[in-house]
């Protein structure tokens, strides 16, 4: 027999308002998603999902998830190409800066979408909206009657977690099969929230590099300042106020897996709830025993992960810092320019009177300095978020705590 999984590469220009109909549960354009599908004999991702979820973030997720390191590359490249023509075209101002800046963003943002459907394109990735037939009762049923053969054939299981999955009984039944034949390792959970965290992080700190850099070269009038300061002022609170409600969601999830029980989660069909959990005892001898499992594949065993693994992945931090790359490579060139062509700006000598004047600092030494002055704020800028990120999710584990 064959799957039917939907073939990205395929599908690609109507999977995003396929994921947008996911949060509604529309029944449009269901026969469209079905004939994207083909048979195929194994696939590489199953999606499992709460259909209740936002369907824009979920796909957001996807690309993210699928991201390369051509990504960072491509935004690399664009930045040092833009730096240099401006620069040893003897027209590098703070205008050519922000206009480096906002080149190397841009083409990270697009690259961020089409290198994951260039070099995912022939990636097998079953979604269920595209791969059960949605509007033929009967085709419908013979498909969600296969979801176990589907699930054995993935490689990987990529869980698109919001707080309700556990409480959905087709995600317990997608996880209890999926794991009878594929270690915890295969099983990658992104989270929701803090994903659009992130995201919306990213572009707050471009629109703040944008208006820092007008204040600090073009005009000094209060309204500048003014909308400065409330650029700081909300991306702070941003950072605080979500990174503290992202940590108190993920630790009350965690605290429910302690009592988690099949039996608790939920399914729209008496009939099904019957059959799918006495499926899930069947396969692990007991809920106790399936339970045993859940807890040991999120919580690493009986107590919480003060830092999960989702707080500070690696493709988190890159999409967090993003936006500074472009503004330290500008920084960089800028001041190698100077190094090359000799114009570094030349010091004065200081003695006070009677004293031999010191030596003066060579020229590579004054560029150096100069570099160190220039980027290292904005080092410390990108650096701002991931710690405050940290400090929301200690003071929620405090909060937890103390009630």
């Amino acid at each position: 027999s064959c799957l039917a999984p939907h073939l990205l590469y395929e599908a690609a220009p109507y999977l995003l308002s396929c994921w947008i109909d996911l949060s509604y549960e529309t029944e449009s354009h269901s026969d469209d998603a079905f004939d994207a599908s083909v048979p195929v004999s194994s696939v590489d991702f199953f999606l499992s999902h709460s259909w209740s979820a936002d369907g824009f973030w979920k796909q957001m997720a996807i690309f993210i998830c699928a991201s390369t390191s051509a990504t960072y590359k491509i935004m690399v490249f664009s930045s040092i190409a833009a730096s240099y023509l401006f620069v040893f075209s003897g027209r590098y101002l703070w205008r050519e800066e922000l206009i480096v800046s906002c080149l190397g963003f841009v083409s990270f943002l697009i690259s961020l979408v089409v290198i994951p459907l260039y070099h995912h394109r022939n990636t097998i990735v079953f979604l269920d909206k595209c791969c059960i037939q949605q509007k033929d009762p009967t085709a419908k049923s013979y498909g969600i009657s296969r979801l176990a053969e589907y699930l054995r054939a993935s490689d990987k299981l990529l869980i698109l977690w919001s707080p309700d999955y556990l409480d959905r009984l087709w995600c317990v039944y997608e996880l209890a099969v999926f794991l009878r034949t594929h270690d915890k390792e295969d099983v990658v959970v992104v989270n929701l929230d803090h994903l659009k965290l992130c995201v919306t992080l990213m572009l707050t700190q471009f629109m703040s590099i944008l208006i820092l850099s007008l204040i600090e070269n073009y005009d000094s009038t209060l309204s500048l300042h003014s909308m400065g300061y409330a650029s700081g002022l909300a991306t702070s609170l941003l950072i605080g106020r979500k990174a503290f409600e992202c940590s108190e969601e993920w630790l009350a999830f965690c605290s429910k897996l302690k009592r988690f029980r099949v039996h608790k989660a939920k399914c729209s069909s008496t009939a099904d709830y019957m059959k799918l959990k006495n499926s899930i005892t069947g396969m692990y001898g007991s809920e106790a025993e399936f339970a045993a499992v859940v807890r040991n594949l999120w919580l690493s065993g009986t107590r919480e992960k003060h830092v999960p693994n989702w707080l500070f992945s690696p493709t988190i931090l890159g999409i967090i810092c993003a936006p500074y790359i472009p503004l330290i490579i500008a920084r960089i060139l800028c001041c190698i320019a100077e190094i090359v062509e000799g114009e570094v700006d030349p010091l004065i000598p200081l003695s006070g009177s009677g004293e031999a004047p010191q030596p003066l600092p060579g020229t590579l030494l004054v560029a150096l300095w100069s570099l160190r002055a220039s980027t290292i704020p904005i080092l410390m800028m990108s650096f701002r978020t991931p710690l405050m990120l940290l400090v929301g999710h200690e003071l929620a584990i405090s909060w937890i705590f103390k009630k």
